[in-house]
């Protein structure tokens, strides 16, 4: 009786000790992000305006869309360097589908998603097959991946998309000449991120995943099939960097090779600091959301003040590594050896 007695507080304290270790997460960021938004409305009144909120929830579009399927994929041990090059290739092989073969936007849309996943299974299939770390394999796809997209657009810009393709990065919906709508690019986002967090919060294939990335040996003696986690996973990626590649080449009406160039350092930091372990195993996308918009609010700010890429290069880069090593002796951490 007086161990049953000396128990049940500790299982009482476990479930909160729980909830507050998925909650610690995404309220750093969170946590920062509302200090920072008030500290630059306080600076800059243009900041708290609705048409610089929506700007910067549009620019963050493309790099949450990546972010989404780069949680995914860190959460199952593994990494996707090559998310930014998948993009680029997408968008000028679906341009040059549109403005040279006349497929038409449909078309388009699904070249853009297929050429996605197409690459993303592949990266997952050598990653999984030639059990090469995935880090070293997305390095190598990202140079592969763009030099394809050169060799298809003949490394010239494609303009001359056809009307209407700039509803994904311009559009609204409800919106008028007189009100303003939610942009289809938020839309977008949001489908992403409800996607991502169904499929890893409610199916067998997302707690495959989190098993994997917190102890693959473990996973695998439990039944897991490894090598198709691996490869669904970056496919996943690939879809949705297709999907990113829409937006991305809508807002800037042409195609380029060159458009993904950072944009895998900036969904790998999207997710970190959103409270992702970059160690695997643990995470969500809400956070990883917070961590998108967050990045964009910093880069805002700094325009707002008058600071250009360099500065903002090197405070998002300082904000990453805070958020690795929160990460990594946060709370409740700090006494793992």
């Amino acid at each position: 009786m007086h161990v049953t007695q000396e128990a049940e507080p500790i299982r009482k304290i476990r479930p909160m000790a729980a909830v507050f270790s998925r909650l610690s997460g995404s309220f750093a960021p969170f946590s920062f992000l509302v200090m920072l938004s008030a500290a630059l409305w306080l600076r800059s009144p243009n900041f708290a305006t609705a048409d610089n909120l929506k700007l910067i929830a549009v620019q963050a579009a493309v790099v949450a869309i990546l972010a989404c399927g780069q949680t995914a994929v860190i959460i199952s041990g593994n990494i996707d360097l090559s998310v930014g090059s998948v993009m680029a290739f997408s968008g000028v092989t679906a341009a040059v589908a549109m403005t040279e073969h006349g497929v038409g936007i449909p078309g388009g849309v699904a070249i853009a998603l297929a050429c996605g996943i197409g690459m993303g299974a592949l990266t997952g299939f050598i990653t999984a097959v030639g059990r090469i770390p995935s880090f070293i394999v997305t390095l190598g796809m990202m140079g592969i991946i763009h030099g394809l997209g050169g060799i298809v657009s003949n490394s010239v810009n494609i303009g001359n998309l056809p009307d209407g393709f700039d509803v994904f990065g311009f559009g609204e919906l409800f919106g008028s000449k007189t009100t303003d709508g939610i942009p289809y690019a938020v839309i977008l986002v949001v489908l992403a991120a409800l996607g991502v967090h169904v499929a890893m919060s409610k199916t067998a294939w997302g707690r495959a995943l989190y098993a994997m990335g917190g102890n693959r040996e473990a996973a695998r003696l439990s039944g897991i099939k490894l090598g198709w986690s691996t490869i669904s996973v970056f496919a996943l990626s690939g879809l949705l960097a297709g999907v990113a590649a829409l937006v991305n080449v809508s807002r800037a009406s042409v195609a380029s090779k060159d458009a993904g160039i950072g944009y895998e350092l900036d969904a790998v930091a999207a997710t970190v600091v959103g409270g992702t372990s970059l160690f695997g195993g643990q995470g969500g996308v809400g956070g990883t959301i917070i961590g998108a918009v967050l990045i964009y609010t910093l880069r805002n700010g700094c325009s707002l003040m008058g600071l250009g890429p360099d500065p903002q290069r090197t405070i998002i880069g300082a904000v990453v590594i805070l958020a690795v090593l929160y990460d990594r002796y946060g709370p409740g951490k700090s006494r793992i050896a």
